[in-house]
């Protein structure tokens, strides 16, 4: 019998360590080192939304989700409303958001 493990994500707290250690040996943006850590945030955060969120995204169209790293959900409005309610609620870095919509991205006006 296999017995799946669960995906340990990245915290916050280790992200920001892990990106003012490579601030201070003057890594730059572009180099592999920081390249692979916003590797492994991006892919924590999809995970966490296929996981915990695309149900919401028929429901609460339009709105914005955080998804903590053990799967609680919170639903705003707007970006600036749910980034405050998100830190508060799970700690900086410790959650993953995105818009609920088709192409959850900028669009940009012209």
């Amino acid at each position: 019998m296999s017995v799946k493990e669960e995906q340990r994500w990245i915290t916050g707290e280790e992200l920001g360590r892990e990106r003012r250690r490579l601030l201070a040996a003057n890594v730059p943006d572009d180099a592999p080192e920081f390249q692979q850590l916003i590797a492994r945030v991006a892919e924590r955060d999809d995970a966490l939304m296929e996981r915990y969120g695309r149900s919401y995204l028929a429901s609460h169209y339009g709105k914005w989700i955080a998804i903590s790293l053990d799967g609680q959900v919170l639903i705003r409005d707007t970006a600036s409303e749910l980034a405050w309610a998100a830190r508060e609620a799970f700690g900086g870095g410790n959650f993953a958001v995105q818009k609920l919509a088709d192409f959850p991205g900028h669009e940009l006006g012209c």
